[in-house]
């Protein structure tokens, strides 16, 4: 700080700051936010406003910058994202009415998992704030969101000490903005994994006591009003307890308001749901896409035809979190099917649910103190469509239009009705945004407020008549009555006819071009005037915050309307979109899978100039439970496999499939190894990746889970590569003592394709293509049986390879073809020469080596023999193809 003395506002700003170290603190003064010292020069650099000072004039002069307080939202937002917390420091008191220093206190923190602000918030996602937390063996995690009142909670056992990976797994598919973790745990491996994949500004250390039990516990039962927590079904998860109390703890220190929108902890069970880890859900694009993380090509944006922010934040939780209780998945099919064959009455339904703003936002920020006038119409609006929603509910017969979780549910509607009732008898319509503005309450809902609001009309319409008189009685033109809160109501005269004002007004104030008056009459009115604005201003707010109350003691039957409202828009936006893109509904079964004419629903919308072909898959436990398919690059082989694991989560979210046939076992989890996509942040190559990929499937799948394959074996070497994925092949198909599990692998290994000879649930498939002349044409049907080519030219010419290359290719490919030695570089000839005399240079080589290679070819028949002896144990013999194995060496030298 500066060497000079204090002034007693730097010295409030201080004794502020210090209590928030790690936040940008917004002091407020007047109608700015005012930052100072090392805040000011953060924020201004990030905000790009400009950076001045107070007391520029002396030897130590304080950094200073500020924005304007109605414009924080957009300030805040920028902070945000550049990992700063803001602090928000208020004027607790009217400046006004302040003898000295005006008080001032924080009110609110926000950090980027404690946003309540919808402009700074995705309408369509929930922004959690996730606690970790490790106790006597068990990793706890806890998540809510603050702007919705979600809270949630889930444990599993440690594994050596350290979080498990399906609980990481968890973390990452929530995706918080934030993260809360023990300080004393900042340098243990345990958390390595979250340090390495989130950024460190959006990770929170707190203090151990926050995550100690058992005031944890003690905090949440303090919160909910209960004497345990065996209502929620966590009460003896010690773990889940400490992350979710630390959260708490964190909660009231940041935003220093009631959550009593906060109305529940829900306990999440992992076994209840499909599990997909982070690198599935990222393969099938459900949310994000590989290309550049957006949302266009993604399933959600196909899906998601929601009406309601709700809807649209829970579609996403569904399909992150697809179910696998079989009468739950029926129940939910069950309610799209009836909204199907009930056309009008969704489509009146989804009509009234567009004129339902975010209910849970809305009731969060009421519930919290931030709730504004234009909040309460917004509310009042929603409500009041209750009785017309309810209404087309009652004509559906499926049990999910019940609200059956809602007890009293006609009731609870009947008394939210009420409060619309109540809102529209108090808030006018045209309520201005903030609450200091007036003009919040309605003619006629407070005698005592209309008094006060004719006295503040009839006052200023006194004063404009009381000028209109002044200038006839004394003849002064330029006579002006005029205010200021400094001097009030006064008299201004111009200095050519102030000597002609009479006696009774008394000086106030001389300018350089006019003179200021006052009267007694004039002050005596400017007293009844000024008390009756006052008034009128308190009185006004004190009836707004009694409507406040109404809403607050109806928070959680606002939530749990929400949820069942966002479930109806759900519900019938997944008829609407069935209908509209012509699915059917699955049947739900025990363990084979049929799809007949199965599309991928993505790539269907976003094909142009083609037709899409369906495509057939049956996976069953008997005689087809592991497809190898081949085919070239570009012929769709990813689509297929892709579209099979979009098509089983959609069955278990609920949702009808893009098939002409459907039948889904219930699946436990999904695993994908798609594409090469090189962790290079982390140190890890394509290989590396593939391989961590592959060994998580094999050490987690299960005979009910669905297995995606797309290439394995590609970053290392041939044989190497070709080996790994016949051995990952084999252990899928002999898993659990030879269940196996129901696989799709993608491969241009096409040696895999004789395992259909060597294990009894093996099956051929490939991409169908057509030839002519050197051209292709990718036909995109999947059809029974193996392929030995790959088109890997043709696809080059395709892609835009220059002729030259592609004829060169060609000519190296058809040496190397025929050729049975080896090529070294003394086979490898110019270009010009290599069609004529290529093949007559290998024959000399070969000549003069014949003995030599006659032994190499008895000695590679041994070797291959005794390969054969190893590999009996796992009942496969890997037998390469007449030259492959020189053919693979060849290629070895090209590159």
């Amino acid at each position: 700080m500066t060497s000079q003395k204090n002034t007693p506002m730097m010295e409030q700003y201080l004794s502020i700051k210090k209590n928030y170290p790690d936040a940008v603190l917004f002091y407020r003064m007047g109608d700015f936010y005012e930052m100072f010292l090392e805040d000011a020069v953060k924020a201004s650099a990030i905000l790009e406003i400009a950076l001045t000072s107070r007391n520029k004039n002396q030897e130590d002069p304080v950094p200073m910058c500020g924005i304007p307080f109605r414009a924080a939202d957009s300030y805040i937002a920028k902070l945000i994202e550049n990992g700063c917390k803001v602090a928000i420091c208020e004027q607790v008191e009217d400046p006004a009415a302040a003898k000295g220093l005006v008080r001032r206190e924080v009110t609110r923190v926000v950090t980027p998992g404690m946003i309540l602000n919808e402009s700074l918030l995705d309408r369509s996602s929930n922004n959690y704030l996730l606690s970790l937390s490790i106790l006597e063996g068990y990793a706890g995690m806890a998540w809510l969101d603050i702007s919705t009142g979600l809270f949630i909670t889930t444990q599993s056992s440690t594994v050596n000490g350290k979080v498990p990976d399906e609980l990481l797994d968890e973390a990452m598919r929530v995706a918080p903005s934030e993260f809360l973790l023990p300080d004393h745990f900042r340098n243990d491996p345990a958390f390595n994994y979250i340090r390495k994949r989130f950024p460190s500004n959006g990770i929170t250390w707190l203090e151990r006591r926050n995550f100690r039990m058992p005031d944890a516990r003690n905090r949440l039962i303090e919160h909910f009003s209960t004497r345990s927590l065996k209502g929620f079904g966590c009460d003896h998860l010690t773990a889940a307890l400490s992350a979710a109390g630390a959260i708490m703890a964190y909660v009231h220190e940041t935003q220093l308001q009631d959550t009593n929108h906060i109305t529940s902890l829900d306990y999440h069970d992992m076994k209840s749901y499909l599990v997909m880890d982070e690198r599935s859900c990222r393969n099938l694009e459900i949310f994000k896409n590989i290309e550049n993380g957006g949302k266009s090509g993604t399933l959600v944006t196909i899906l998601d035809n929601t009406v309601t922010a709700m809807g649209a934040r829970l579609l996403k939780n569904w399909l992150r979190y697809p179910l696998k209780d079989r009468d739950s998945i029926e129940n939910r099919l069950d309610a799209v099917d009836d909204a199907i064959n009930q056309k009008s009455i969704r489509n009146s339904l989804r009509s009234s649910l567009k004129s339902v703003y975010d209910l849970e936002r809305l009731g969060s920020r009421i519930s919290m103190g931030h709730g504004t006038p234009r909040d309460m119409l917004a509310l009042k609006t929603s409500l009041l469509k209750l009785p017309e929603i309810f209404k087309d509910l009652n004509r559906l017969s499926a049990p999910l239009y019940k609200g059956e979780f809602i007890e009293n549910k006609e009731d609870v509607a009947r008394d939210l009705t009420q409060l619309a009732t109540i809102i529209d008898r108090a808030v006018r319509d045209d309520a201005p945004l903030a609450t200091g503005e007036g003009g919040i309450i309605k003619d006629g809902y407070s005698s005592e407020l209309d008094e006060l609001i004719e006295l503040s009309r009839n006052g200023k319409k006194w004063i404009l008549d009381k000028g209109i008189q002044e200038k006839e009685k004394t003849g002064l033109s330029s006579l002006k009555i005029k205010y200021n809160k400094v001097f009030g109501y006064f008299i201004e005269l111009s200095r050519t006819q102030a000597s002609s004002a009479p006696e009774h007004y008394i000086r106030k104030q001389t300018l350089v071009n006019a003179e200021r008056f006052i009267t007694e009459e004039l002050k005596e009115m400017e007293s009844k005037i000024l008390n009756a604005q006052e008034k009128r201003a308190s009185l006004e707010y004190d009836i707004f915050c009694d409507v406040k109350k109404e809403i607050v003691q109806k928070t959680e039957s606002i939530m749990k309307m929400a949820n069942f409202l966002a479930t109806v828009d759900v519900l019938t936006c997944f008829a609407h979109t069935s209908e509209l893109n012509s699915y059917v509904r699955p049947k739900i079964v025990d363990s084979n899978l049929f799809i007949k004419d199965g599309r991928h629903p993505v790539v269907e919308k976003l094909i142009e100039g083609e037709r899409y072909v369906p495509n057939s898959v049956e996976l069953n436990d008997e005689d087809q439970q592991l497809l190898i398919i081949t085919g070239p690059n570009m012929a769709g082989k990813s689509t297929v496999l892709r579209q099979v694991a979009l098509q089983v989560l959609m069955a278990q979210t609920g949702c009808f499939v893009p098939a002409s046939k459907a039948e889904i076992p219930v699946t436990d989890r999904i695993f994908t190894r798609v594409g090469a996509l090189d962790n290079l942040a982390q140190g890890q190559s394509t290989f590396m990746v593939e391989m961590e990929e592959t060994a998580n499937i094999i050490n987690n799948a299960t005979p009910q889970s669905l297995v995606i394959l797309d290439e394995i074996g590609r970053g290392t070497s041939t044989f190497d590569g070709l080996s790994i994925a016949w051995a990952v092949a084999e252990h899928l198909h002999d898993l659990n003592g030879g269940e196996g599990v129901k696989t799709l692998f993608a491969t241009h290994y096409h040696e895999l394709t004789r395992l259909e000879h060597l294990k009894p649930r093996v099956k051929n498939y490939n991409i169908a293509v057509k030839e002519f002349d050197d051209n292709i044409i990718f036909l995109r049907s999947l059809v029974p049986g193996a392929t030995n080519k790959s088109y890997g030219i043709q696809v080059a010419k395709l892609a835009g390879i220059p002729d030259k290359v592609v004829l060169r290719a060609g000519e190296i490919l058809r040496t190397i073809e025929h050729q049975g030695d080896l090529l070294d570089s003394s086979n490898i000839v110019e270009e010009k020469d290599l069609h004529i005399d290529v093949v007559g240079k290998a024959k000399s080589k070969s000549n003069s080596k014949s003995k030599s290679s006659s032994k190499s070819q008895s000695s590679s028949k041994s070797e291959s023999s005794s390969k054969s002896k190893t590999s009996s144990k796992s009942k496969s013999n890997l037998k390469l193809g007449k030259n492959d194995e020189a053919v693979s060496e060849q290629m070895d030298l090209f590159y």
